[in-house]
């Protein structure tokens, strides 16, 4: 959490670039109220992100809500399809996507961006990719 910008930015590439590594989640790493996310050269990220076919979570669990909607906006311009998901770690905790949702949607997203609006298949295709 104490890398420099440009060391964080080579770990997250470094890991993002193992084949099996499709979807980077926590993105930022922030808590909200309790732990700053840290700084990395996110145009290169989703640069690398558009150009390997990979995605960026949108985390709705409340206190990450990470990726920001800043940062939404900004892969969006990438062309960076993103996941939302709830971080869930019961059955209701599901009901927390809504946030991902409003996360989603501050930043500009429409259902197209999103790949978890997909079917199945397509899914899957993606994922292969």
């Amino acid at each position: 959490m104490r890398m420099g910008k440009d060391q964080m930015t080579q770990r997250i590439l470094s890991g993002f670039s193992h084949p099996k590594a499709k979807i980077l989640g926590h993105p930022t790493g922030r808590l909200l109220n309790k732990r700053e996310g840290f700084e990395a050269d996110w145009d290169t990220i989703f640069r690398f992100a558009k150009e390997k076919c990979k995605f960026i979570e949108i985390n709705s669990w409340p206190s990450r809500l990470d990726l920001p909607d800043t940062l939404v906006r900004r892969a969006l311009q990438f062309g960076v399809q993103l996941v939302i998901d709830t971080d869930s770690h019961a059955s209701e905790h599901m009901e927390l996507m809504r946030y991902g949702v409003d996360v989603a949607r501050r930043g500009w997203c429409v259902k197209s961006d999103i790949i978890n609006t997909l079917s199945y298949a397509k899914i899957i295709d993606r994922l292969l990719k």
